[in-house]
């Protein structure tokens, strides 16, 4: 072999060997691992996410790009590719599982890309959901950059040495675009908590060879234009598995950075903040040792509609369980607390309101009168503590007890103790009110505890006081004014908020004012912790 030959041929190996595509595997745990992605002691987040099906709306038209002569082709995704088994909602979902990025992430049950966004958030409550993310595809296209400078060498090479050892040099940049937007939004409010667009700090471009851009014997004097659909597929199948993988570690940034500063500021915790409530209205039927009242059902219910229609602060209906007459029975109650239970957590509010009799248990704690089955013996009832127990078990920021009943006051139409258990009480030395302990229990989970009542539960006989009806108002006194405070008569500073503190002064006084003309005086009581003096109620009507 003569030199010049040997020269060539070490040349034509080096060509081969060592000016290949740059067109490398992405491995993301890798890239994680030596990008340090993942910040030194991460914790999830204490969000439960849904993550909404894969929408798209490209911001390059097909129409426009996806022509010969062109050098940017855009690629149309098709269902399969946003929502398929290996889809870039499975990949995103995987990826954040994989990480732990979330204390959970789920997909949406029953979801399509054209669910409307109030319907995602509806069913993501019903699986116990903070968060709605709803992704969508703004680009996914590949495109031709400009030669890399080793064209002179491919020239070389094809007239000097060989035209097929040429397809190996990498002499044309491709670039890879695939830019996703997140929007995520709060279960219950009509609001925008936070977005992201993920895409790489910079576009991916990467040198590609001959071989790699499809067959052609004479494609060192061809241009990506002159490439049909398929060769633009070839380029797109070995660039965007470059560009998803750096699509899944800007999402990963994104959580352990921006969202994870994001979602510990108190307007985000108030975007997610959930208003759960447990209405029960229960009449008395007048079959001893039941008194008979007429109005407390409809109490419930009036309160049902004012939580959920309420123009600030409102319950949403998918959290929110209301069960009076006959539908009020002990196990529903407690199913329906159970049922609850997931939507009120760290940082939520919850309501129990009850419009009944109350009465005391076995134990001598407070109770509330459920409804009686046919035939029952013994008088059904839960105490207001087990109850809290089911409703409370995940321990929310807020508890609020709105009560229209008395529990120790025998004879009175909305209390059903007697006076062999009032006898109990006075027996076992029990003194001051009987809500004393109920609240200290709740504070000992860490929920604020507020009170809201027709009348204290005082054990001693001078402080006896009854839960009015009243004909007239065709309601409970309390709930009569109560819920007259809350449709905004209460709202002293016009401010369209009523505050524990409003609710208080305006209830307190018509309930006392107007109890002491029916001769029966009647004064409510009202409780909440010093940081709760300004807490907002479920104000005003939509």
């Amino acid at each position: 072999m003569t030199k010049l030959a040997a020269l060539l041929t070490l040349a034509a190996a080096l060509c081969v060997f060592g000016a290949c595509s740059n067109v490398e595997v992405p491995d993301l745990d890798a890239d994680v691992k030596e990008e340090k992605i993942i910040p030194e002691g991460w914790q999830p987040l204490k969000l439960r996410v849904g993550l909404a099906p894969f929408r798209s709306a490209l911001e390059l038209d097909e129409k426009r790009y996806n022509v010969e002569d062109t050098t940017r082709w855009v690629l149309v995704p098709d269902e399969a590719r946003l929502n398929g088994t290996d889809g870039l909602h499975a990949q995103l979902l995987d990826t954040m599982r994989k990480y732990r990025m979330f204390e959970s992430i789920q997909a949406i049950e029953g979801a399509t890309p054209d669910t409307p966004r109030e319907d995602l958030q509806t069913a993501a409550l019903r699986q116990g959901l903070d968060v709605v993310i709803v992704p969508t595809l703004r680009r996914q296209d590949v495109g031709y950059v400009d030669s890399n400078g080793a064209y002179g060498w491919n020239m070389f090479i094809w007239w000097m040495v060989s035209p097929i050892i040429s397809w190996w040099v990498a002499d044309e940049d491709f670039d890879a675009n695939l830019h996703v937007d997140l929007r995520a939004y709060p279960t219950t409010r009509d609001i925008e908590l936070d977005s992201f667009r993920l895409q790489p700090p910079e576009t991916i471009i990467r040198s590609l060879d001959d071989w790699d851009e499809g067959w052609n014997l004479f494609s060192i004097y061809s241009t990506p234009g002159h490439f049909d659909e398929e060769n633009w597929t070839r380029i797109a199948g070995l660039l965007m598995p470059i560009a998803e993988n750096e699509a899944k570690k800007s999402a990963l940034r994104y959580v352990t950075g921006d969202l994870a500063d994001t979602s510990r500021t108190p307007e985000f915790l108030e975007g997610i903040r959930r208003r759960v409530a447990l209405v029960i209205g229960v009449d008395g039927t007048g079959q001893p040792p039941l008194p008979l009242s007429r109005f407390a059902t409809q109490d419930a219910q009036a309160f049902a509609a004012q939580l959920i229609d309420a123009r600030n602060d409102s319950v949403p209906e998918g959290a929110l369980r209301s069960l009076t007459g006959p539908r009020a029975s002990r196990r529903s109650v407690l199913d329906a607390a159970g049922e609850l239970a997931p939507l009120a957590r760290y940082n939520d509010d919850v309501y129990l309101v009850f419009s009944g009799l109350g009465t005391v248990d076995a134990q001598l704690r407070p109770a509330l009168v459920t409804a009686q089955p046919p035939g029952a013996k013994e008088l059904e009832l839960i105490a207001i503590e087990d109850l809290l127990d089911a409703l409370l078990k995940n321990n929310p920021r807020t508890l609020t007890l709105v009560l229209d009943c008395s529990f120790v006051t025998p004879g009175d139409k909305r209390c059903a103790i007697t006076d062999a258990q009032l006898a109990a009480l006075h027996e076992r030395g029990t003194t001051g009110s009987l809500f004393d302990p109920l609240i200290a229990n709740v504070q000992a989970r860490g929920t604020s505890c507020i009170v809201l009542s027709a009348t204290d539960a005082q054990v001693e006989s001078e402080n006896h006081m009854p839960a009015l009806e009243i004909d007239d108002l065709n309601h409970g006194l309390f709930s009569s004014y109560a819920l007259e405070a809350l449709g905004g008569e209460g709202d002293a500073n016009r401010d369209g908020l009523v505050t524990f503190d409003e609710f208080r002064k305006y209830v307190g006084d018509k309930v006392t004012h107007i109890s002491g003309l029916e001769g029966k005086p009647q004064s409510g009581y009202f409780h909440a912790p010093a940081d709760r003096k300004g807490y907002t109620l479920p104000t005003g009507r939509r």
